[in-house]
């Protein structure tokens, strides 16, 4: 993989994860609560950390 997308793609990935978890939280803490978007909101952003976290670990010889 290209070292420039690679870069691009995990730096993607964090940002995506995080705003992921920040929606999550004020979907959670709206009145009334949106319980539905909140957990697909949370889902996502543990899904593109984890993602993040994957792409920028280095290759094991």
């Amino acid at each position: 993989m290209n070292p420039s997308l690679k870069i691009f793609l995990t730096i993607f990935c964090y940002i995506s994860g995080v705003m992921g978890v920040v929606t999550a939280v004020l979907h959670a803490g709206d009145q009334p609560a949106h319980t539905t978007a909140a957990v697909i909101a949370g889902t996502l952003g543990v899904v593109f950390l984890f993602a993040g976290i994957a792409l920028s670990r280095r290759p094991r010889h």
